[in-house]
């Protein structure tokens, strides 16, 4: 039986009330395979922040991961939300196993963000 079985996950990357620096966040691991559908992000302020969905196998943990973002991460300009729901230059297939996480590329003044992914079961 193959049926699809929608599924998410959101990531929250909180500076504690200062802005948020770059660099890797939030890891989840992925319990099941999956396809990538859409990513949204929101924030508090109506700021600038730009944010990489990327990824890594347990095997190769500590090694550098996998950008899945493709040229388009996930970005907000005077902005409290952005959604892209084409993800063409993505890549979007998930392994049972992988670890998802998030790397804020640049921050302007955004000090709280959310990120959730939304996927199918593969």
């Amino acid at each position: 039986m193959n049926v699809v079985n929608p599924s998410g996950v959101t990531f929250v990357i909180d500076g504690g009330g200062a802005v948020i620096t770059t660099g890797s966040k939030v890891w989840a691991e992925m319990p099941f395979a999956a396809c990538l559908q859409t990513a949204t992000m929101v924030t508090v302020e109506a700021s600038s922040i730009e944010v990489g969905i990327i990824k890594n196998t347990f095997a190769a943990w500590g090694g550098a991961p996998s950008a899945l973002y493709g040229s388009s991460p996930l970005r907000t300009s005077s902005a409290k939300t952005n959604q892209i729901t084409t993800l063409t230059t993505w890549s979007v297939s998930l392994a049972q196993g992988d670890w998802v996480g998030t790397c804020v590329i640049a921050a302007s003044g955004d000090t709280l963000a959310y990120i959730a992914l939304r996927f199918n079961r593969t």
